[in-house]
């Protein structure tokens, strides 16, 4: 790693108004992160060709993630019900959240069908594309 290039990335990030800035070379990724005005370095990563690949199973469990930048809601509105809380069993395409971005609502539907074990964001608090907000688990077939 080139740690006076990393340097330079480094104050680059402190000295602009950007919060991001990722660089990639022969198979070489840094990606620095602007959080409350620090800078973190994220480790870098094996190329693709040296990683290994672990053979696909089905997972016990999953996230529904932050589809766009913007502020997170449970429910359609502060006076009415959440979406769904934990141990709430959702189906796929059934509406969990709202995220509102650029003064517009966007609902937030889930891509499977489960149970919700586990809420990880407060609702009203600012997201970033990609952030978990639910985690889900299967729902077990009952018992005959």
């Amino acid at each position: 790693m080139d740690k006076p290039l990393v340097e330079r990335l480094v104050s680059l990030l402190e000295s602009s108004a950007l919060s991001e800035i990722e660089y990639s070379a022969d198979g070489t990724r840094v990606r620095l992160v602007k959080a409350s005005g620090q800078v973190a370095a994220e480790q870098p990563r094996l190329p693709e060709a040296q990683m290994s690949v672990a053979p696909p199973r089905p997972p016990s469990s999953w996230t529904i993630d932050a589809g766009l930048t913007g502020v997170f809601y449970r429910g359609p509105s502060p006076d009415e019900p959440v979406f769904v809380d934990v141990g709430t069993v959702v189906q796929e395409g059934q509406p969990v959240g709202i995220i509102e971005a650029m003064k517009m609502l966007n609902v937030l539907e889930s891509e499977r069908s489960g149970r919700v074990v586990r809420i990880l964001v407060e609702d009203g608090a600012s997201v970033e594309a990609g952030k978990p907000l639910f985690e889900l688990q299967p729902v077990e077939a009952p018992h005959v």
